[in-house]
């Protein structure tokens, strides 16, 4: 194999299948930041639907962790927090897109590192979420929601609470936290803050308006006068006397779970984006080494180059030296004959040394050329 064709075809080949493997890489790093990228944009139109729910942001102000209660309702801080989320998994998808064009190994690993970083933190929040979740102002017991009902419904001040309430007991078709005796010691009912003649809400009763988006804002009792009855054979036909524990504790872990299925798709979606990072940032690596070393070697090879000339020459002259006894042919250095002159010897040396440098096709055809001439 002559030096010629390793020069001109078989590194041209093999530095065309690297640079292949290198593009295949960085293609596949650059369509998963593009995923990547849209997932931004999908948290934060989702963040944008959740702030437009009002009914299910209100509904979030019963999971309050404690009696002092923010400003607004949880879920209209969690709304805030996923359009911030998605902005930033959008920026990381750009910036991806933007690395997966450079060949800087030292910028692929930074940015392998923030998407660790942004996993790890996914990770956590939904672990806290799932095992604790009064670490986020997450919480359905029964005792802090009869104090809350209690201690601020009809107050003024609490109008959102009771609100949300109202919109659980026409939602859920309930009344009160375990039952409609509830609101008996409420201090709506000690105090006498609504109507005088009210023995529970209006939104515990039958409504005709249940269908109506608002209903919880006007309820429209069937029967009044039966659903405030305080004879509870009269007042079943008419009240909801089922607590709503039981249902808002269900909405809660349905809320839960959608929340754990978007998180674990952009989980999965981080976790393509990181694998095409690494591999990208492996090949990229492997090129960079393969390159320096060709680099340390490059200035040898000339030494190398000239040195096999010397032999191949020296070998030449000798070998025609040798025709002025004997006709060669291109099996002479392999026969008999040549071994009792001590050409062979010598010459099949060289040749297998100028094999390993790969230009024996070079030495032969040498040796041709001059069994002609002679």
């Amino acid at each position: 194999m002559s030096t010629a064709l390793i020069n001109n075809w078989i590194v041209p080949y093999i530095r065309m299948q690297e640079k292949q493997k290198l593009g295949f890489s960085r293609a596949f790093m650059c369509c998963t930041n593009i995923i990547f990228l849209i997932s931004g944009f999908v948290l934060m139109s989702l963040g944008a639907l959740l702030l437009a729910d009002s009914e299910r942001v209100l509904m979030s102000r019963l999971l309050g962790g404690s009696d002092t209660w923010p400003e607004q309702p949880l879920f209209y801080y969690v709304a805030l927090g996923v359009v911030g989320l998605g902005f930033f998994v959008a920026c990381c998808g750009l910036l991806g897109c933007w690395v997966s064009c450079l060949r800087n190994c030292c910028i692929t690993v930074s940015y392998a590192a923030v998407i660790v970083a942004l996993l790890v933190s996914k990770c956590a929040l939904c672990l806290v979420v799932v095992f604790w979740p009064h670490l986020v102002s997450v919480d359905v017991r029964a005792a802090r929601l009869l104090r809350a009902l209690q201690r601020s419904y009809a107050l003024p001040g609490r109008e959102q609470l009771t609100a949300a309430l109202d919109l659980a007991q026409t939602s859920f078709s309930c009344c009160g936290i375990n039952g409609s005796n509830n609101y008996g010691t409420s201090w709506w009912r000690l105090q006498e803050l609504g109507r005088r003649e009210l023995v529970v809400p209006l939104s515990c009763c039958k409504l005709n308006n249940t269908l109506e988006p608002e209903a919880f804002l006007n309820p429209q009792p069937r029967n009044l006068s039966l659903c405030q009855s305080l004879n509870p054979a009269e007042h079943q036909l008419a009240r909801h006397t089922v607590g709503c524990l039981e249902s808002i504790e269900n909405w809660v872990q349905d809320q839960t779970l959608v929340v754990l299925g978007i998180g674990l798709l952009v989980v999965l979606v981080e976790l393509f984006a990181l694998m095409s990072t690494l591999l990208a940032c492996s090949r990229l690596k492997s090129v960079m080494n393969q390159r320096a070393r060709n680099g340390h070697s490059g200035g040898s090879s000339n030494n190398n180059n000239n040195n096999k000339a010397v032999a191949a020459n020296t070998c030449v002259q000798t070998a025609s030296t040798f025709t002025s006894t004997q006709t060669l042919g291109p099996d002479t250095f392999g026969n008999e004959d040549a071994h009792d002159y001590g050409m062979s010897s010598y010459c099949n040396n060289l040749e297998s040394r100028l094999m390993m440098a790969g230009t024996n096709n070079t030495f032969n055809a040498g040796l041709i050329n001059n069994n002609h001439k002679s």
